[in-house]
């Protein structure tokens, strides 16, 4: 059986009260979600207007109302689709390794990994990072906490072993996610020598490189204590 159509689905977001049901469109979930993470990774949250919006899937401006509820019910709903996918990948990482340096190896290989096969999620978290938001509290909360509450266990062994300087956790995950939004920074990297076509093989290349460099930050080869 073929991929649903939008308008044959129940809506993921209740719709508004006395609100009509969206115009059926012949366009899956994940190509609105899809078109929506290119639209607000290109133009933000205040940018992206439903308008335009509405402009970008090539349906009437009422739609984003009807289908989602609001604007910000279509963005975490765009938010939820790309970082699911990205946290299916990157929680495979805390089951590999036989100790805790080996576990931080793989979840900061698999970190930069991740986020750079997906630079529009990425520069929306680099936007909305800077913003004291309702949608900061949703990320924080969602996704940012999740990822700390598995990291901080592991990076508190390795303290208390004196293997790793202890850090805040404020400053643990500015070091591990600095970089992954750096990635995305196409145009500076490009004139600072990035070929513009990388090969899969050449990204994860790269990547493996920046994790070794925060690592070797990270966990020195000396015991710190």
């Amino acid at each position: 059986m073929g991929p649903e159509m939008v308008g044959s689905q129940p809506d993921p977001v209740p719709p508004r009260p006395g609100a009509s049901r969206a115009t059926h469109v012949d366009l899956t979930d994940a190509e609105i979600l899809r078109r929506g993470l290119e639209a607000f990774s290109e133009l933000g949250y205040e940018g992206a207007s439903v308008r335009e919006l509405a402009k970008r899937l090539g349906v009437n401006h009422n739609f984003i109302n009807d289908r989602f509820g609001s604007k910000n019910n279509f963005w975490r709903a765009v938010v939820d689709h790309a970082m699911g996918a990205m946290q299916s990948r990157f929680s495979l990482a805390f089951e590999l390794g036989s100790d805790d340096y080996e576990k931080l190896e793989a979840v900061i290989k698999a970190f930069y990994s991740v986020a750079a096969n997906a630079p529009q999620m990425n520069r929306i978290l680099a936007a909305e990072f800077v913003l004291d938001s309702d949608r900061l509290d949703y990320i924080f909360d969602k996704y940012t906490t999740a990822m700390l509450e598995r990291v901080e266990p592991i990076a508190q062994r390795l303290m208390d072993a004196g293997r790793m300087p202890r850090i805040s956790m404020d400053i643990l995950f500015t070091a591990l996610s600095g970089p992954a939004l750096a990635l995305t920074q196409g145009g500076l990297a490009r004139r600072l020598g990035r070929a513009p076509d990388q090969s899969a093989a050449e990204w994860q290349r790269a990547t493996d490189s920046l994790a070794e460099v925060v690592l070797r930050g990270l966990l020195p080869a000396e015991p710190t204590a």
